[in-house]
């Protein structure tokens, strides 16, 4: 039977969307990205447990669970009741089918969930095109109320933009480890740490992380790089806009001020209700000022 909508709910439906929303334009790495999901969520849909797990692109299980109000002791066995043959195999399908989100268990999820004291669980799967990035298990105690329509059409609402933003924080997440594992201890300074960079649809930028900030300064053509992106920047993502993010992510090479290069990767927010869309820029410094990297686009 379909729940009945009261005007609370809605009220609390429309600010749960646009608190996602927001949290999927900012940039963030994935497990910041999934704890601000988490939170947004469960404002609207409560639990008394709850994961957010990264699915692994080459095995398609879940890693990286991060738990919300979920005892650690009972971590370890939902992984492996989540990465079972017949739950992996039931994720895929969801991808692909566009269903995204259902409250049926396997036999060895409703074991686990029976020995952890739950009675209902909710399953959302967030990919793009028919690859899982990750997983939202939702569980109730037997005593609660079931997980209805309104909760499963919230998942299906969010989840393009979920899963876009999954993706661009798996960019962020490369960003922060890049050039740094393959430097020696001694090497790793400040100023070889990634940045990461929001523009809005003016070419103003919005958000930056005080790597970004120096970064910038570095390739802008005025003192103030905290206000507009150097016109190479701009040209880059005016190309990137223009192609509407069919290549996914961007990567161009530039050279800074400084006589270091940079390797530039850029990828497009979900359009808002206005359809204005903003980038994530990522800014990878070289670590060696004389290397000439070949640009690319």
């Amino acid at each position: 039977m379909p729940e009945t909508m009261s005007a609370g709910y809605a009220v609390a439906e429309r600010e749960a969307y646009r608190g996602v929303r927001r949290a999927c334009d900012a940039g963030l790495d994935s497990t910041t990205l999934r704890v601000e999901l988490t939170h947004r969520i469960n404002a609207l849909i409560p639990t008394e447990a709850s994961y957010f797990g990264w699915v692994n692109r080459n095995t398609a299980r879940l890693d990286d669970l991060l738990g919300e109000d979920a005892s650690a002791g009972i971590e370890w066995h939902l992984r492996d009741a989540a990465n079972s043959p017949t739950d992996v195999d039931r994720a895929i399908d969801l991808a692909r089918s566009g269903q995204v989100v259902d409250t049926g268990s396997s036999a060895g999820m409703s074991e686990w969930m029976h020995g952890a004291g739950f009675g209902r669980q909710l399953r959302a799967v967030f990919g793009v095109g028919h690859e899982p990035s990750g997983v939202f298990l939702a569980f109730r105690e037997r005593r609660s109320r079931a997980f209805g329509e309104h909760d499963m059409a919230f998942f299906r609402r969010i989840a393009p933009h979920v899963a876009r933003a999954l993706r661009r924080a798996a960019l962020v997440d490369v960003a922060r480890v890049t050039r740094l594992a393959d430097l020696a201890p001694n090497d790793i300074t400040a100023d070889l740490a990634p940045g990461v960079v929001v523009i809005d649809d003016h070419w103003r930028i919005t958000q930056w992380t005080r790597a970004a900030q120096a970064q910038l300064a570095d390739l802008a053509d005025a003192t103030d790089a905290t206000s507009a992106p150097t016109s190479a920047i701009v040209d880059f993502l005016r190309r990137q806009r223009a192609a509407r993010g069919a290549t996914g992510v961007s990567f161009l090479s530039v050279h800074g001020r400084s006589g270091r290069w940079y390797t530039l990767r850029a990828a497009l927010t979900e359009p808002d209700e206005l359809g204005r869309s903003s980038t994530v820029l990522i800014i990878t410094p070289a670590n060696n000022r004389r290397s000439r990297l070949v640009p690319t686009a």
